[in-house]
This record gives structure tokens, C-alpha cells and sequence, in this order.
């Protein structure tokens, strides 16, 4: 089969309309096949009509379109200024009844944003539990021991005794082999107990996975713990680390909001701690409480942090909802939205449940 250029924009466009007119014809000959339905859904490029082919190949069951169609709603939707074609809770039911029936794609892709959480509530211990699953079933694009690492990792970070012995055990093997990013996970884990051996493996990791080991190596610095306190050393390893190690400019940010080793600088810190926040939630919600209290920072793409704080809020994480009507509330202008802070604070009296005082007497003031 000849190679398509598609940056020939008449080439792209002819072999589209050959796709679509192909898949067209299989349609009309044999509707009933899901596989034709979600052919013909990746041809369309108007959602409108891609969508419910998309939905009629998942309600028989087809793996794949069940991940296509959370991943149609997680590409084109999410957005603060309309309203969702595919519903989040559709979307959600999608990719779990994918992972529930064994696809290895929607297995790891749930594992993951339990983890993180957005567009779904993250929730550590489920997270854990796919991702065990996903040991025994990696996605195609990923080799079993890459796996091995993260779930080890999510393991080893556990209160339960039983996962955090299992994570150790997938951690060891590869972290004794020279795995770098293997050796950092598996320092987290055994600080405590044994803060000498945690050190040294940071030591040796930082060398080829920075990412993973500066954050905890400089923090190990900075206190002293498995060897001589280096605050020099732990803020110079910081300041000069790659622009893609973002748990290490998390790191930073947190030394810069507390104006420790380096002058305390708030709008500095919530950008050096943006990065990471698209991977944790708690740095999600401490960016949304520093802007409302600091309504002098001005953000880049403020309607993607709005949004994300709004779904945090209205997934029920905890203190999100707290969080985005302080927001709304604040003299941040462009964040500020009083009557939308207000009708949130005044839900949950409607409820018959409690209120800030002072927050209700704020909204009620007019």
C-alpha cells in the first residue's frame, strides 16, 4: 500500500473522501458490525454524526469503541464555554466497561487517571487495583518492565502492608539491575526504615532519571537524612534541572512559596508548581487556594485552570468545592464571579447543611 503524504493537503483530502466513500459502503452492506460502525465513526469528522456510530459499536460491547468514545469526550470536550457532547458520566461508564471486559488500552488509561484524577475523582487504592491488572496485561505500546515500575511505584506508596511488600518486591530486582527511575521509586519507599540506603539509590539515579530522584534527593539534602545536610548542593541541583523534571520544579516551587534557601516569591512558586499539578491533585488544589488568596497572580490559560477546579468541585474532591468558591469570591480578576461563588456557598444550605458564616454573610451583603 502506498504511503499517504498528509501534508499534501490534496492528497490528504482525496484519500479522506476514498476512506469515508470505502467505509460508507461497508455501512450500507452490513450496519450490524460494530467494527464497520467505529471505521466509519474515525472517517467523519463532524462529531455530531461520528459520535452516535461511536456509541452503537460500544452498546454491543466493542472494546474499542467503548475507549474511542472516552477518548472523543476527553479530546473535544472538557471545555468551560459549552456544553459537553458526550456527558462525563457516559464517558466514564465507557472506559470502565472497556476495562472491565479486558481491553489492555482502558486498563492502563483508567489506572492512571484514578490516579490523578480529572475527568474522573481520583481514588488511590482503585488506581492501585487496575494497575496490578495492567502488570498482567500491558497496553501494546508498553514493555511489561516499564509497567513493573509504575505499579511497583503506586504499590509501595500504600498504607496497606501487603501492597507496599509487593511494591518493594517489583522495585527491588530492577532497581539492583541499575534501573534509574526504579531506584528512585524504591528510595521513597525505604526512607524511613533505612534513610542511608534511600540516599544512595537517589545518588545513583539522579545520574539517569533526574526526574524521578531530584525532588527527594534535594529534600534529603536539605535535611540531613542519610548523610551530611548540603542545602547548597540540594537548591543548586534544583535550580538546574531539566525543564521536563517536574516533580523537581514542584520541589522548588515549595522552597519558593516558603521562602527557603531562595526569596519567597508566590506567583513564582504556582508556576513552578503547574507543571506537576496536571499529574496530582493535591497541587491542583493548593495552585486554585494560592490564587485566591494572592489575587494579584495572573495566570496563562486561566479557562483550563477554572475548568479543572470546577470539575474538581463537582467530582467531590476534597475541598474542592471550598477551594473554587473562594476563588470565585476572590478580588482575582480573572478568576473573580460573585454571584457564581455565592449560588455555590448557598447549595449546601438549600441541603440543610452548614455554611461558613462569614461566607454566607459576604454573599448576602449586597
Amino acid at each position: 500500500m502506498a504511503k499517504i503524504d498528509w501534508s499534501d493537503q490534496n492528497v490528504s483530502t482525496k484519500h479522506r473522501k476514498t476512506w469515508l466513500e470505502t467505509c460508507r459502503q461497508a455501512y450500507a452492506t452490513n450496519s450490524d458490525d460494530p467494527r464497520i460502525k467505529l471505521a466509519f465513526a474515525g472517517a467523519m469528522q463532524n462529531r455530531t454524526d461520528s459520535v452516535p456510530l461511536l456509541r452503537a459499536a460500544a452498546a454491543q460491547n466493542n472494546t474499542e469503541a467503548m475507549l474511542a468514545l472516552f477518548n472523543d469526550f476527553n479530546s473535544f470536550d472538557r471545555n468551560l464555554h459549552r456544553p459537553d457532547l458526550i456527558p462525563r458520566a457516559e464517558a466514564e461508564k465507557a472506559l470502565r466497561g472497556a476495562a472491565e471486559l479486558g481491553d489492555r488500552e482502558a486498563i492502563w488509561r483508567l489506572a492512571t487517571i484514578l490516579r490523578r484524577g480529572g475527568p474522573f475523582k481520583h481514588d488511590l487504592a482503585e488506581s492501585r487495583r487496575w494497575g496490578e491488572r495492567a502488570l498482567a496485561n500491558p497496553p501494546k505500546d508498553m514493555r511489561v518492565v516499564d509497567v513493573q515500575v509504575l505499579v511497583g511505584q503506586w504499590l509501595s506508596e500504600s498504607d496497606n502492608a501487603d501492597e507496599r511488600k509487593r511494591g518493594i518486591e517489583l522495585l527491588e530486582p530492577l532497581a539492583k539491575a541499575g534501573r534509574g527511575d526504579a531506584q528512585a521509586d524504591l528510595a521513597v519507599a525505604i526512607r524511613r526504615n533505612d534513610p542511608v540506603r534511600a540516599r544512595q539509590l537517589l545518588e545513583s539515579a539522579v545520574r539517569t532519571y533526574p526526574g524521578h530522584a531530584l525532588a527527594e534527593l534535594s529534600d534529603m539534602l536539605i535535611k540531613g537524612e542519610g548523610g551530611p545536610k548540603d542545602e547548597k548542593r540540594a537548591l543548586s541541583l534544583l535550580q538546574r534541572s531539566p525543564y521536563d523534571a517536574q516533580h523537581a520544579k514542584w520541589a522548588l516551587g515549595q522552597l519558593t512559596l516558603e521562602g527557603r534557601l531562595v526569596p519567597r516569591d508566590v506567583a513564582q512558586a504556582v508556576k513552578l508548581l503547574g507543571p506537576w499539578s496536571q499529574w496530582d491533585y493535591d497541587t491542583r488544589l493548593q495552585i486554585v487556594r494560592l490564587l485566591a488568596d494572592n489575587p494579584e497572580i495572573k495566570m496563562d490559560y486561566p479557562d483550563r485552570i477554572l475548568y479543572n477546579a470546577t470539575e474538581d468541585a463537582e467530582l467531590g474532591e476534597p475541598g474542592a468545592m471550598d477551594a473554587l468558591i473562594a476563588l470565585k469570591l476572590s478580588a482575582n480578576k480573572q478568576f473573580a464571579d460573585k454571584a457564581g461563588g455565592c449560588a455555590l456557598a448557598e447549595r449546601p444550605v438549600k441541603r440543610g447543611e452548614t455554611m461558613d458564616a462569614g461566607r454566607l454573610a459576604e454573599c448576602r451583603t449586597k
